[in-house]
């Protein structure tokens, strides 16, 4: 199979802290999770970022955007290359400008003309991310330079690339999650109490990672079925708790680089990608808009207590955050970018009384009566800029529900409603991989569903 990614628990039974397997200096090497900052949009993050790789250019150089090149549909797709350019010239410095339509290379040459550099601008989406390169190009105004040395090699170069989000979303086919296609796969992990999803090893495909109170397994979809890559049981990563819950919650991050993973029978691991080595974490991780947090389980009360901390064990439990209640056992947190780059976030947490408690920015906190299943995610599934909720119902009839919130004063918006018979034991986000689509993936039973929402017609 990168949200920003999205932690699930799950509730069902019982195991316990560790001692660490590693030297304490190592320790903190696994929490390095490579992460953006969530202050401004893709489009903002890949100009700025390219722009920084290329170091000082020529004053007065001419920016010129290429045309797109996108694997799925881009009605808007030139007016995504010319923001991208506008945005990189603003960065050289005002004495550069960039050209006000797309060119080829060829093209952007002669346009250049007398500017000091060309400054060449190739946007591509492909396979959910947005990326850019940057070629700078001496000044060729002299005939007898172009005929001499009619291609000159790049004097500068730079690339940035990042996951689309709903800024970029405005400029493609729009999705729709009313027509959502569900992909049911088979999975033999047994009882599964938490799933995550991304870019483990950095090939640019996501992978999933299925916690069950047996072992932690990362694999792929092949054939009809989940397909275990690396498996490591409990037994080799943790001890049982002392005192563990008597419905026992898991959890899943997965971050490029890193994976962190925990029951509340064993308590929270850090893992490298290759499950070589592994390290105790001081309590249970979860996504935390940004950037891995953990909690802390309380097991008389069967649920978390208190507000998220940092993972490593010698730093003192300084909330990183404010939740919406002090007690709950499921936590999603969801950091991205509106339509217009602006950066928007939402903490939702499940009361054991089955409330859902909301936070987004700086408005107060909502409280959603209810009563919601065990099972939630938070992720902007069809990339509008407003988040979606995803949950399971409270009784008999189990089932996936997705909501819209489009803002803390507005009633939540009903969009899907998904039977599921056999139980739904976690929820995870997939980020945008195959057709930029974010995915929605949900354990029901011996099944993983993968849930995507369809393009507009």
């Amino acid at each position: 199979m990168e949200p920003r990614r999205v932690t699930a628990h799950r509730r069902t039974r019982a195991r316990r802290p560790f001692p660490s397997r590693l030297p304490a200096f190592l320790f903190p090497l696994l929490l390095l999770v490579p992460s953006r900052a969530l202050a401004a949009g893709a489009v903002d993050t890949v100009a700025q970022e390219a722009a920084q790789g290329l170091g000082p250019t020529p004053a007065a150089s001419l920016v010129v955007a290429a045309p797109l090149v996108s694997d799925e549909a881009a009605p808007h797709g030139d007016e995504l290359a010319l923001r991208v350019a506008a945005l990189v010239a603003g960065r050289l410095g005002a004495s550069s400008h960039a050209h006000a339509k797309v060119a080829p290379l060829a093209t952007a040459r002669a346009l250049a003309g007398r500017a000091s550099a060309l400054v060449f601008v190739q946007t591509e989406i492909a396979r959910g991310d947005l990326r850019t390169t940057i070629d700078v190009y001496p000044s060729m105004a002299n005939a007898w330079d172009r005929i001499r040395n009619p291609l000159p090699a790049p004097i500068g170069h730079a690339f940035a690339t990042t996951k689309i989000d709903a800024e970029v979303r405005a400029f493609l086919a729009p999705l729709v999650l009313e027509q959502a296609s569900v992909h049911r796969v088979r999975q033999d992990e047994g009882e599964v109490l938490a799933v995550g999803c991304g870019d483990v090893d950095g090939d640019g495909g996501d992978e999933l990672v299925l916690v069950s109170r047996a072992r932690v397994a990362v694999g792929r979809v092949r054939g009809g079925a989940f397909v275990a890559e690396r498996t490591a049981p409990w037994e080799a990563l943790a001890p049982r708790l002392p005192v563990p819950m008597r419905d026992p919650l898991g959890a899943a991050v997965v971050a490029p680089g890193a994976i962190d993973v925990g029951t509340t029978d064993r308590g929270g691991v850090a893992l490298t990608p290759d499950f070589v080595t592994h390290a105790p974490l001081a309590g249970m991780p979860v996504w935390g808009g940004g950037a891995p947090v953990c909690l802390m389980p309380e097991p008389s009360a069967g649920a978390y207590d208190g507000a998220p901390f940092d993972c490593t064990l010698a730093r003192d439990r300084k909330p990183k955050m404010a939740v919406p209640a002090p007690r709950f056992d499921a936590f999603a947190a969801w950091s991205s970018a509106d339509a217009q780059g602006r950066a928007e976030d939402m903490i939702a947490v499940r009361e054991p009384s089955g409330r859902l408690d909301l936070r987004s920015g700086d408005a107060p906190p909502r409280v959603l009566d209810g009563p919601y299943g065990a099972q939630l995610a938070v992720a902007d599934l069809d990339q509008d800029g407003a988040p979606e909720i995803a949950t399971t119902a409270d009784g008999p009839e189990d089932a996936i529900d997705v909501v819209t919130v489009a803002s803390p004063s507005e009633d939540p918006r009903p969009r899907l409603h998904l039977p599921a018979p056999a139980g739904v034991r976690a929820l995870a986000v997939c980020p945008p991989e195959e057709n930029g689509e974010p995915v929605l993936v949900a354990v029901v039973g011996d099944e993983l569903w993968l849930v995507r929402a369809g393009e507009e017609p």
